[in-house]
C-alpha cells in the first residue's frame, strides 16, 4: 500500500485532549548525591538581597554530549548520556549525505532568520521501514553538532524538555542545541500531542535548535504534527539501502576486491543497515559460510513486521 503526507494520520486515535499526566520518573542514584554529606561546598549562591546558600563547585557550560532531563526535588536534573555508536560512514550524492549537508548549512544561517524576524530553528521528520537508514542519519547529525560544540537532548516527556530548555537557554543563551524526538509516535501514543505541540511551535521562544524526530509507522501521527510548517518543515521517507549505498558499506567494512564486493552487493538486495552489518559479522567474525548467513537473513527479513507503508506485494515483511 502507498501512502503519501496526505494519508498521514489516517490511522490516529484522538490524542488532542490527552494530558501529559504520567508519573514523573524518579531521580536516578547516580543523578544526586545519597545524602548532604556527599556534597562539598565551596561557594556561595544568593537567594534574595541579602541571603545566601552554600553550593557545590558550578561550571558556565555543560559538557557538550547528549543529554536526558527530568524534575527532581533540587530542579531539573541534566544527565549526560553515554553514547556509543558504529562506525559512520558518508555516503557520497546519496539522500542521507545531502540530508546532513543541508542541516549543516542551516546551523550558519542565524544572522539571516533573525534579519528576517524568525527565530532560528528547523524540523525534520524521518520516516521508513525499520533498519533503512534513520538512525544513522540521525547519530551523524549528532556526532557533527558535538563536535561543534552543541548539544543534543532526547526527548523522553515532552512537559520535561520544554521547562529544561527554557532553563537551559537562561543559562547558556547561544548554544547550538539539537532535540531528539526518536520513535515520535510512542511519544505521543504515551503523553499526548499537547505538550508536544507547544515544544515544536517554540512556545519558550527557544532560538539556534534542530528538531527531529523518526518514525517507523507515520500513519500514527497526526497531520497538525505532520503537515503544519514550522513543527517539522522536512518531511522525508528513508528507503533502504540501494545498491550504490550497500556497495560503499561493504568496501568501507570489508576492503575486498570488485568482484567479490559484487557478489556481496548483488545477493543483500532489500537488506536493511541492520542485516548488512549481521551479515557482515556473521562471515568475517564469526566464521560462518557466506551463502548460509544470507539464507538465514533472508529468512528473517521475510518473517519481519513493519508499517503496511512498506508493503507492496500483499505479503508482510521484506520477501518478495
Amino acid at each position: 500500500m502507498s501512502m503519501d503526507l496526505n494519508d498521514f494520520g489516517t490511522n490516529v486515535a484522538s490524542s488532542s485532549n490527552k494530558k501529559d499526566t504520567a508519573e514523573p520518573a524518579a531521580p536516578t542514584s547516580q543523578s544526586e548525591p545519597e545524602s548532604k554529606d556527599d556534597l562539598f561546598f565551596s561557594q556561595w549562591t544568593p537567594i534574595g538581597s541579602a541571603t545566601y546558600l552554600a553550593v557545590s563547585d558550578t561550571q558556565k557550560t555543560l559538557r557538550g554530549g547528549m543529554y536526558t532531563v527530568e524534575p527532581s526535588n533540587r530542579g531539573m536534573l541534566f544527565t549526560r548520556m553515554d553514547v556509543k555508536v558504529d562506525d559512520l560512514i558518508r555516503f557520497p550524492d546519496s539522500l542521507s549525505d545531502k540530508i546532513i549537508t543541508e542541516i549543516a548549512s542551516f546551523w550558519t544561517r542565524h544572522d539571516v532568520f533573525k534579519e528576517y524576524g524568525f527565530l532560528h530553528r528547523r524540523g525534520y521528520l524521518f520516516y521508513g521501514p525499520q533498519g533503512s537508514g534513520k538512525t544513522a542519519i540521525v547519530q551523524q547529525v549528532v556526532a557533527d553538532i558535538i563536535k561543534q560544540g552543541g548539544l543534543v537532548f532526547s526527548c523522553e516527556r515532552p512537559s520535561h524538555l520544554n521547562d529544561a530548555l527554557a532553563i537551559f537557554r537562561q543559562v547558556e543563551p547561544e548554544r547550538k542545541v539539537v532535540c531528539l524526538f526518536e520513535d515520535i509516535d510512542a511519544i505521543v501514543d504515551r503523553f499526548g500531542d499537547s505538550s508536544l505541540l507547544s515544544l515544536l511551535d517554540g512556545e519558550n521562544q527557544i532560538d539556534k535548535v534542530l528538531n527531529i524526530a523518526t518514525t517507523n509507522y507515520p500513519e500514527k501521527l497526526d497531520k497538525r504534527i505532520i503537515s503544519r510548517p514550522r513543527r517539522f518543515d522536512r518531511v522525508m521517507k528513508i528507503g533502504m539501502p540501494n545498491d550504490e549505498i550497500r556497495s560503499v558499506y561493504f568496501e568501507r567494512k570489508l576492503n575486498i576486491k570488485q568482484d567479490e564486493l559484487a557478489l556481496w552487493v548483488k545477493n543483500t538486495k532489500g537488506f536493511s543497515f541492520a542485516a548488512c552489518a549481521e551479515l557482515v559479522i556473521s562471515v568475517k567474525c564469526l566464521g560462518h559460510k557466506f551463502e548460509d548467513a544470507v539464507e538465514i537473513l533472508n529468512e528473517l527479513l521475510v518473517s519481519k513486521k513493519s508499517s503496511s507503508d512498506y508493503d507492496n506485494s500483499g505479503k508482510v515483511g521484506f520477501g518478495k
